[in-house]
Formats: structure tokens, C-alpha cells, sequence
């Protein structure tokens, strides 16, 4: 963890650098002397302030996963019903570059690392964990508002949909040709559909009611 004191402008470069480095070279370049190039400090400072790569290593993942959780709470606050912010956060998800998050590339190469890291291990347990709860929260709502009839539990459909959604970041980054952002959104939505009992995949992507609007 860094040395209280550190400017926040500054440690915002370093996380934004290690994200940067991990989403974009993985692991093998990631050093304090790539961290400083690509986030333009001098490495004596980030020295100063992390006692070592893999403080300034987990901070940054740590980070990096209070962002994710930051969005994901968003589509939970909105005012509207169950169904629409489900469909607004398949929406962000089938993103391969979700605004506001690490691009997935990042999330894969911390998940290929992570059967060998324990430390990291816990990150990713904490990520679906607190991603598991908002998608059972949604669904109960809907459950609430009488539009799911759920096929089976809450917490069994939102372990299958981030299965499904963490899986389909591997063709979206490997072959995007393949699996544009529409043919992730629709698969998802069907996903969600059959244990929902609702059928979400005829409700119109906050793209393109903002189009409709405009």
C-alpha cells in the first residue's frame, strides 16, 4: 500500500499505468521502470511511496475493482423498473471496452495469473461476490414487481450470467470479428431470458434509445 502523503493526481497515474501495462503487455512488462515511463514519474518516487512491484501491483488491481463495483451499482440506483437496468447492464458489459473500467484485457490476464496467486485469488472472489449480489438484487426487484418468474434461484441465474459474461470477454478480445458487442448483448439477454421467464432480448439498447431521442 502507498505511504499516506502521496498526491492523489499522482497515485491515480501509477494505477492508471499498471492497468494500462497489464491490459495492454501482461505481466512480463510489468516493472517499476515501465510503470514510471508510462505514467511519466520518476521511479525513485513511486519507490518512495510502494515498498515494492507487488504492493504497487495489488493496489492498483484493488483499484481497478472498486471501479468495477463503482459501475455496477450505478444500474442498481437508476429509477426504473428491473427488467431495463438488467438490459442496461448487459448493455455495458458486452462492451469489449466498458466506459468507466479496466477494458477486459485487463480482467483476462489477472484471471490467467490467478490460480497461482492467492492474494489474487481473493480479488476475483471479492469481484464476483459483490457482482453476484447486485444481479440477485435485480432479479428480486423484478421478482417484486411481479415481471420474473424465475426458474430457478436468484443467486444460481446471477452465477450462471457472470460465468456466461466473464467467458464471452475471451472471443470478444480474441477474435472481435466474431463476437461483436450486439451478438454478446443478445446472447446474454437470452440467457437471462430463459431463467427469468421474461423475454428481454426485444428491449432496445440504451444506445439505441438515445439515438431515438436524438
Amino acid at each position: 500500500m502507498p505511504k499516506l502523503g502521496m498526491e492523489a493526481i499522482r497515485r491515480r497515474q501509477v494505477m492508471d499505468a499498471v492497468i494500462h501495462i497489464l491490459s495492454t503487455n501482461g505481466w512480463r512488462d510489468l516493472t517499476i521502470r515501465e510503470v514510471s515511463d508510462v505514467a511519466g514519474i520518476s521511479s525513485g518516487v513511486i519507490t518512495h511511496y510502494f515498498s515494492n512491484k507487488r504492493a504497487l501491483t495489488l493496489d492498483a488491481i484493488n483499484d481497478a475493482t472498486l471501479q468495477f463495483v463503482k459501475a455496477l451499482g450505478k444500474f442498481e440506483s437508476r429509477r426504473s423498473d428491473a427488467a431495463s437496468r438488467l438490459v442496461s447492464l448487459v448493455d455495458f458489459v458486452s462492451q469489449p471496452s466498458p466506459a468507466g473500467i479496466p477494458e477486459w484485457r485487463f480482467w483476462l490476464s489477472l484471471f490467467g495469473r490467478m490460480p497461482f496467486d492467492g492474494v489474487l485469488q481473493a480479488e476475483v472472489q471479492k469481484v464476483h461476490r459483490l457482482y453476484a449480489e447486485v444481479i440477485v438484487r435485480l432479479i428480486e426487484a423484478g421478482v417484486d414487481e411481479g415481471s420474473f418468474h424465475c426458474s430457478r434461484k436468484p443467486g444460481d441465474i446471477a452465477i450462471k450470467f457472470i460465468s456466461a459474461a466473464f467467458g464471452l470477454c475471451v472471443p470478444m478480445v480474441a477474435d472481435p470479428q466474431a463476437m461483436p458487442p450486439e451478438r454478446c448483448r443478445r446472447l446474454l439477454l437470452d440467457l437471462l431470458s430463459q431463467d427469468l421467464g421474461l423475454s428481454l432480448g426485444d428491449t432496445p439498447s440504451e444506445k439505441a434509445l438515445t439515438k431515438a431521442v436524438n
